[in-house]
């Protein structure tokens, strides 16, 4: 009688199924949180109608729009359409991302391996505690994981183009803004070339766009809704500032270096913050244990230094690694990145499929201990409720963040990449 094999019974017809069935539920489970809780899609939608409207972008209020002021275009399309149907389309156009660059990274990381199955299934279960909290807060983290994903696989053959996918996740968020080395350590300068001057002129095309628009909002405050579906019968609602757009040039720069970037005496900026009740960042993780001992910025930049250096030994070593290399590029800067959350660890599915394909394609014991101790403080909420209260609950997820990090660099520099 032959011995039952998790993984090969996941490529049975009954498995198939199975994971049909469980990818349809999730699914319905995500529209439903999604069409029901307010989240930063109302922050976009309303940074979207303040650029429609001339109105000043980056408002002090509840409801802050932080992200690069490009961000406010991402709805342009969607906005003549209602916020219902901008809603929804946005939705779908976050299942189909998601499902692209999960096909992407299998193909480039596990190609036709005979557990390729078994180690997506696992890749995604410890990465499904970060793709829910990407659609319970309506981020963007999908759509720049998927760019990422998409322009590391383009990288390889077509430079440019792929960089030019890169700097247009870097325009919507900060997070991969460490792909920029991946060129710098590939030699490859005309695409170095095309991610600067593509980032740059992302960052400023709304204040060169802006004049097109006048101020026709004269009210202080608007409203937008805060779901499509009721909770407990009533739809939230979210209120938002206008404000009159500052004059100059560069209005909307200074907008958002002033709110994000600038150090003041009497306010401490997002990424100085070292007050967090759950530190997910490297960043955060060592600034809470300096204290002021140690100034924010030597903090910040000594990280980058170090994952920099870390990354150029990498690509010398494995520079023919391309994908693997840049979900490290990728993930070191979420990792470090000061306001790191949750929902940003999406990145982290490439390095969980490709440590997870080496421990059960080599039956390894040894290496499935230790990817399960770090892959569950990464994706299991409810483990670390299990550790005593302290510092080290809190850090958790961003020490296994880091651990996994490691364990990955690791196994390629020694084991490399073979599909």
């Amino acid at each position: 009688m032959p011995r039952f094999s998790p993984m090969n019974w996941f490529r049975t017809p009954k498995g198939r199924w199975l994971l049909w069935g469980l990818l349809v539920v999730a699914i319905g489970a995500l529209f439903y949180r999604f069409m029901i809780h307010d989240g930063d899609f109302d922050v976009y939608w309303a940074s979207t109608f303040r650029f429609i409207h001339g109105l000043k972008i980056h408002v002090y209020e509840q409801n802050v729009f932080t992200y690069p002021t490009f961000a406010s275009f991402l709805l342009l399309p969607l906005y003549p359409l209602g916020y219902s149907a901008g809603k929804i389309i946005f939705f779908i156009l976050n299942v189909v991302l998601l499902i692209s660059a999960i096909a992407v990274c299998q193909r480039r990381i596990v190609g036709n391996s005979s557990v390729k199955t078994a180690a997506l299934v696992v890749a995604l279960f410890f990465s499904f505690r970060s793709i829910l909290d990407v659609f319970n807060n309506q981020q963007t983290d999908i759509i720049i994981f998927a760019l990422v994903s998409f322009g590391i696989a383009l990288f390889a053959r077509f430079p440019m183009i792929g960089a030019s996918v890169m700097a247009l996740a870097a325009g919507l968020k900060a997070n991969p803004l460490f792909m920029i080395l991946l060129p710098v350590f590939k030699r490859r300068w005309s695409a170095v070339a095309v991610f600067l001057v593509l980032t740059v002129g992302f960052v400023l095309v709304p204040d060169l766009s802006k004049y097109a628009f006048t101020d026709s909002w004269t009210d202080s405050e608007f409203i937008v809704p805060g779901s499509v579906m009721p909770k407990r019968g009533e739809i939230p609602q979210g209120q938002f500032t206008a404000e009159a757009r500052d004059p100059g040039l560069w209005s909307y720069l200074k907008e958002h270096y002033d709110m994000t970037l600038s150090a003041s005496p009497d306010e401490v900026r997002w990424w100085q913050d070292r007050g967090s009740a759950g530190n997910q960042s490297l960043y955060r993780i060592l600034a809470t244990h300096f204290g002021k001992a140690v100034p924010s910025n030597f903090v910040l930049f000594g990280l980058c230094a170090l994952f920099g250096l870390l990354l150029m030994l990498a690509t010398r070593i494995r520079g023919d690694s391309v994908f693997v290399l840049g979900v490290l590029f990728y993930t070191a800067f979420v990792l470090i990145g000061p306001q790191s959350s949750k929902a940003h660890f999406i990145a982290f599915f490439g390095l969980l499929l490709y440590s997870w394909h080496d421990a059960l394609e080599k039956n390894s014991w040894v290496k499935s201990a230790i990817l399960l101790v770090l892959s569950v403080f990464l994706g299991v909420k409810a483990a670390a409720y299990a550790l005593p209260s302290g510092w080290v609950s809190r850090d958790i997820v961003g020490l296994s963040a880091v651990g996994l990090w490691l364990y990955s660099y690791c196994l390629l520099l020694i084991s490399g990449h073979r599909k």
